[in-house]
């Protein structure tokens, strides 16, 4: 079988490297292809250096979209540009027996392939584009072209993926004739031999996210207020309020690292050497960061959230709490120092991202998927 990745739209192989998530991006086309033998054909939104990665991913062909169309400074122009690509590229597309969206934005690209083609379309979602930018409060045209382009991809696709049961049920609720397009595939994580808790910092806290209103950073900071010489808050990620924390941190007398971005390789090994993680998001999809935390055996501390409790089962294998005052402070206090209790937390962490996010049960169900529409049976 030969497939056809089409990335996020204006992402290259180049974009993935900067943002340190490469290697990991495509792990999953690298199982695949070793374990089924699938082929893969991928479509960036790059110049010709993207063909520079070939002799890394030998189980790639890459086609950069720009070493065939000029690349503008304009982003509505990059747009229009977008609808030729299906003619620009039809040569490379004619061995693609389906085709594989890589996130929402972008995907009236494969949409049109599939039209002129007559191939079947998977659109695979990280989180509802849609249902975050109402949280962030984005403008009311962001808000229509994202809705316009969830509808056109529902009812363009064969199948279409979801990494959490709270965004599955909401596309199911919204679209019922579409039902059965939809489908659960949780984001998959690396699984390792965990450090033991008691070979960790004790008196750190670690925390990843982009800077922005979304981690809540402000509450996690605001919480641990008057704690510099017992605590150590390490934020790992870069955004526009980094100064702002900054600042905050001063005046609520909290120590706290930003430690900037990492790569996943660097990220992975960093959550070895902490025994607590903490999230304080408002909102998320199927948060990596945290099932890698939960994976490395940290003992997760996370805002009590649909897509938590999805994933934590409270005091088994994570801690919840309410994103009010003192309530994160209180019940991390209540069980930093309890040994048994925190052991048994890890353990079972582990045990559960194994079982629900492990690489290996992924690749099976991303096969099948690939496996049934490319024989029409959606």
């Amino acid at each position: 079988m030969i497939v056809g990745i089409f990335l996020t739209w204006d992402n290259s192989l180049n974009t993935w490297e900067k943002s340190g998530t490469l290697d990991r991006e495509l792990n999953i086309f690298k199982k695949l292809h070793q374990e089924k033998g699938v082929q893969f054909v991928i479509f960036t939104y790059g110049d010709k250096n993207d063909c520079n990665y070939e002799n890394k991913f030998e189980f790639l062909k890459i086609i950069p979209i720009y070493s065939k169309i000029k690349r503008s400074k304009c982003r509505l122009i990059r747009v229009i540009k977008s609808f030729i690509i299906p003619f620009k590229f039809k040569n490379e597309l004619s061995t693609v027996e389906v085709i594989y969206q890589n996130q929402l934005l972008g995907c009236w690209v494969p949409i049109l392939v599939k039209i002129l083609r007559n191939k079947p379309l998977l659109i695979r979602t990280g989180y509802d584009m849609l249902d975050f930018a109402k949280k962030e409060n984005k403008s009311f045209y962001i808000k229509v072209f994202y809705k316009i382009l969830t509808t056109i991809g529902v009812r363009a696709s064969d199948l279409f993926t979801v990494t959490s049961q709270t965004d599955l049920e909401r596309f199911k609720y919204k679209y019922p004739k579409k039902k059965n397009k939809f489908i659960l595939r949780p984001n998959w994580v690396e699984i390792f031999n965990p450090k033991k808790l008691e070979d960790r910092k004790s008196n750190h806290i670690l925390t990843a996210g982009r800077l922005v209103t979304q981690k809540n950073f402000q509450y996690l900071i605001t919480e641990f207020s008057n704690t510099k010489e017992v605590t150590v808050i390490d934020i790992v990620g870069e955004g526009d309020q980094k100064k702002e924390l900054q600042i905050l941190a001063e005046q609520k007398r909290v120590e706290v690292n930003f430690l900037g971005k990492l790569n996943h390789s660097e990220l992975q090994k960093l959550f070895q050497n902490y025994k607590y993680y903490i999230s304080t998001s408002l909102f998320e999809g199927n948060p990596k960061t945290l099932l890698e935390a939960m994976a490395s055996g940290c003992v997760v501390f996370a805002s009590n959230i649909n897509n938590h409790k999805e994933i934590i089962s409270h005091l088994n294998s994570g801690v919840l709490f309410e994103l009010k005052e003192n309530k994160l402070k209180n019940i991390f206090d209540e069980y930093k120092d309890d040994k048994e209790k925190l052991s048994k937390i890890s353990k079972n962490a582990v045990e559960l991202v194994k079982k629900t996010n492990g690489l290996s049960s992924l690749v099976e169900n991303v096969f099948s998927d690939l496996t049934e529409i490319n024989s029409s049976k959606y």
